[in-house]
């Protein structure tokens, strides 16, 4: 296969013969001006020679007589040799010679056929073949002191001798024309830089094949993506994506701002674009979407933000399979860690045959998750959130925190599948916004996280509480912010924004307060009978 050339290598050709070709035609052009330029000049300093030499006293004397004297002779070549003219003739009214250079041709007919209208007053430069060659001369008349024409003098520069004069400026063209040609090669090699830099290194070819594999991939994943600049305008969006926003396949992206696809969340897509947040969701075009935001940057400079979305029916099943295998893997993490230290415990009793304290030991240890298991099976009949609350039971014991179950819980089976993906997101959310501050308290209250569930005919109720730090009351205002967080790092602060969101998504509410033990406490209400969804977050 023939390998392409590389865009350094297109530019230096193009620019090179374009370069040749316009120093080729400067080249020429300058050297038609210069040789016009060097004979208009010749023939000019010719009709001023003669000019001087017709009104000289000798002259007009030498043709009154009809005789040269050597005298005449020696003057007109001084003056012919200083002027570096190749000849002055002067001749009488019949065109016969009276001084030449030749002396051979004195007395001779001057050649040429161009002396007549200097005999009959006129000045001028003409050019012709003489008998010295072919030159380019200067005519003009003699006078005598009554006015009347008496002869004429011709000075001439041979067109050989122009020619040579116009060689020796030739050099000066030609170094101008490599110049030119030198500069335009060193520009070819400073664009194709500049060019390749501006466009990361890669070549033409391998841009058109990105730009193919790109538009492929896009229209291939079965989520909608769309790129925006930094001020919110569409760059590109895939298939998928016009089928999620119902867009018009006609419809251009460069004609399209964030606020015509999601007018309700542009302003919240478009805050603090340095930031990643993942997996919320949005209402738009009468339906639930789950939605991510990745920011882009171009040579350390944010350059714009690259939206991915999907319905969130299409990865109810998915989001609630995961999170049981996540929560299971979990679970049996911890039970690992915890029970392999807790063996160790045992074996080291009963090889110190302390086997009334290896019973009371595993007494100890099994009452209290048996307490929990017993809840869980007799009054909490949703799986999922049995194996939730399992979860998050042995991640609190693993920080050494006390996790507990209110016994007056009780929670039916939820049947709708997009409700029961939305309670464990609130569920998880502030579970873990619970274990976190109680990890994190700089108090000496006992480390404690209270969950109570109860339903009544018309609502589910969730209640947390903890013996953390609690909410101060400046940060009642801001809680629910997407950018809100009392945690450090780039994945924190979108998580009450979350739970705000999925609230919104059931018409439910949440109340926060503070708790008897000491921290905060957050209660949820979702109706059970569902509701018209609006758009609203």
């Amino acid at each position: 296969m023939r390998r392409p050339k590389r865009l350094e290598t297109w530019l230096i050709s193009g620019v090179t013969c374009l370069s040749l070709l316009l120093c080729a035609l400067f080249g020429g052009i300058s050297y038609q001006i210069l040789s016009r330029s060097i004979t208009e000049q010749s023939g000019a300093k010719a009709l001023g020679l003669a000019h001087a030499v017709a009104t000289r006293t000798d002259v007009i004397t030498a043709l009154q007589t009809g005789h040269s004297s050597p005298q005449l002779l020696a003057a007109i070549e001084g003056i012919r040799l200083a002027s570096k003219a190749d000849f002055i003739v002067v001749g009488d009214t019949h065109k016969y010679r009276i001084v030449h250079p030749d002396s051979d041709k004195i007395g001779k007919k001057m050649e040429g056929g161009d002396s007549q209208a200097a005999l009959e007053g006129e000045s001028y430069i003409s050019e012709a073949q003489g008998s010295l060659g072919r030159s380019i001369r200067g005519k003009v008349p003699v006078l005598d002191e009554q006015g009347q024409i008496i002869g004429l003098v011709s000075v001439g520069f041979l067109s050989q001798s122009v020619g040579a004069l116009i060689d020796k400026r030739i050099p000066e063209i030609i170094m101008t024309v490599l110049g030119v040609l030198l500069m335009g090669v060193l520009v070819a090699f400073w664009m194709g830089r500049q060019v390749r830099e501006m466009l990361f290194g890669l070549q033409p070819a391998e841009i058109g094949r990105l730009f193919v594999e790109q538009d492929a991939i896009l229209n291939t994943v079965r989520m909608g993506v769309v790129a925006l600049d930094a001020d919110g305008r569409i760059r590109k969006l895939n298939q998928r994506a016009r089928e999620i926003l119902a867009l018009s396949p006609t419809c251009q992206p460069n004609t399209l701002m964030l606020s015509d696809l999601l007018p309700q969340h542009a302003d919240f897509l478009l805050t603090n674009q340095n930031k990643t947040i993942r997996g919320f969701e949005l209402f738009a075009n009468e339906q639930w979407l789950v939605m991510s935001r990745v920011p882009f940057q171009v040579r350390d400079q944010n350059d714009g933000l690259l939206l991915t979305m999907r319905p969130a029916d299409e990865i109810e099943r998915l989001s609630q399979q995961l999170a049981k295998v996540q929560e299971f893997a979990e679970m049996l993490r911890v039970q690992t860690h915890d029970y392999s230290n807790k063996l160790h415990t045992l074996g080291a009793l009963l090889q110190l045959k302390a086997y009334d304290k290896a019973v009371e030991f595993i007494g100890q240890e099994s009452q209290g998750w048996q307490a929990q298991i017993h809840l869980l099976l007799s009054q909490i009949h949703e799986p999922t959130i049995a194996g939730l609350l399992l979860g998050k039971y042995h991640k609190a014991k693993e920080l050494n925190i006390e996790f507990q179950i209110s016994p007056d819980s009780q929670l039916s089976d939820v049947q709708d599948a997009i409700m029961l993906e939305r309670m464990v997101s609130i569920m998880g959310n502030l579970i873990d916004n619970a274990i976190e501050a109680v990890h994190r308290a700089n108090n000496h209250k006992p480390r404690r996280v209270v969950v109570t569930l109860d339903e009544t005919a018309s609502n589910l109720i969730f209640d947390v509480e903890d013996s953390g730090d609690g909410i101060s009351k400046t940060e009642y205002s801001t809680i629910f912010d997407p950018d809100y967080s009392s945690k450090q790092g780039a994945q924190h602060g979108v998580g009450m924004y979350i739970v705000n969101t999925y609230l919104c998504a059931c018409h439910g509410s949440l109340e926060f307060a503070d708790s008897d033990l000491g921290g905060a406490r957050f209660s949820v209400y979702i109706p059970t009978k569902p509701l018209p969804e609006v758009g609203t977050v």
